[in-house]
């Protein structure tokens, strides 16, 4: 046991460092503090457990369940925050679970054993269900410490109940046989956690990098490279289906003007709040990305010309209707817009663009401040990336 034991506490602290380095260097992820604090209770409730005759106060007044416990509802909390999601009180349960129960089961060390077991078993299937619930069913480390933690839940409540039957047999302790299995196997889940937490660190990294790259820095929406990669992804998934795809582009109007006159903060203001505008009045489904300085690409996947149209004279009413703030200026900004069609089965989005631009050329020549529609006829056509 001690062996085991202090295996966990170690992989622990290698797991307690590797996020501290981590978190140094990106503390806006407030979800690396809750597991620095995760792993270094239950690390240490493991050390107390494991010296529980050289520390007998501590062990009688359940000092490693409650760290173990804490420590394993600070890092469901840090799963829930890195997935924007609230925290819950359920997170104390399992600490909850062995309070409550110890004054009863002190003096019992069965009782104590099968105490602990349902807590930690209440535990790991609360975050188990939680984290199943919210994965996609392809294998991932989120996933991974989902089935773990679900098997651990069945081991700890077996094992509960075998204690019941069986509890005159083991006396005061400590556990023999099969009994030994229960806590190394939460050793050795408790190891593939850290391990698969760390895995999720270094994801969630790559993800954010992937963001940075593909997302508009003033904008917050897809900038071209990500509006042309997600446009190009969902074409895919589209191409198979009868109906349409639509594209729009739209261009603020007189956008020069409005630097000349107003400063480029203010011309930043107005880009960014088009954007804001725009992506609360589109469809979900629907890819809107930055591809120019003050133009901008709207893609439709599966959508007639009717509905695509519909879609444009909102964002272009939503953008229009509402002056916008900078200081004490009040800019009114309009848009022109152009929009082309074209069967699903036909799509190429080079030349969806292309003639969506060829539009957006005619509704500059009327006089701006509309939109304008054209079909595209050659599907061979290029647009440069």
């Amino acid at each position: 046991m001690f062996t085991v034991g202090l295996l966990a506490a170690i992989v622990c602290g290698l797991g307690c460092l590797v996020i501290v380095f981590v978190w140094l260097r990106d503390r806006s992820t407030a979800a690396y503090a809750w597991w620095i604090i995760a792993f270094l209770l239950y690390g240490l409730g493991v050390l107390i457990a494991a010296q529980r005759y050289r520390l007998p106060l501590l062990s009688n007044i359940g000092t490693p369940g409650f760290a173990t416990l804490l420590g394993f509802g600070a890092f469901w909390s840090g799963l829930r925050i890195l997935d924007r999601r609230p925290t819950t009180l359920l997170a104390l349960t399992p600490a909850m679970i062995w309070a409550f129960g110890l004054p009863f089961v002190h003096d019992a060390f069965a009782l104590r054993q099968i105490n602990y077991n349902v807590a930690i078993g209440t535990g790991t299937f609360l975050v188990g269900f939680d984290l199943w619930r919210s994965s996609v069913k392809e294998f991932s480390p989120r996933l991974g410490i989902a089935i773990i933690c679900l098997s651990e839940t069945v081991v700890s409540y077996s094992q509960a109940i075998a204690l019941v039957v069986m509890r005159n047999d083991v006396g005061d302790g400590p556990l023999q046989g099969w009994f030994t299995f229960a806590p190394f196997q939460s050793a050795v889940a408790m190891v593939a956690i850290v391990v698969l937490g760390i895995l999720m660190i270094g994801e969630r990294t790559q993800h954010r990098f992937r963001d940075l790259a593909m997302k508009d820095e003033l904008t917050g929406i897809f900038n071209r490279r990500g509006f042309f990669e997600t446009s190009t992804n969902a074409l895919r998934r589209t191409n198979r289906k009868t109906g349409e795809t639509a594209m729009a582009l739209f261009d603020i109007d007189f956008f020069k003007s409005i630097n000349d006159t107003y400063g480029h903060p203010a011309g930043d203001r107005v880009i960014a709040e088009f954007a804001q505008r725009a992506a609360r009045a589109i469809r979900p489904g629907d890819i809107l990305g930055r591809i120019g300085g003050e133009e901008f690409a709207l893609l439709l996947p599966g959508t007639t010309l009717s509905d695509a149209r519909k879609v444009v004279e909102r964002v272009r009413a939503a953008f229009a209707d509402t002056p916008i703030v900078d200081g004490h200026n009040r800019i009114l900004a309009t848009t022109s817009a152009g929009i082309s069609t074209v069967a699903n089965q036909e799509v190429d989005l080079n030349s969806l663009v292309s003639s969506a631009d060829e539009a957006l050329l005619a509704a500059k020549k009327a006089g701006r401040n509309r939109t304008s529609i054209l079909r595209p006829i050659d599907v061979s056509g290029s647009f440069p990336q």
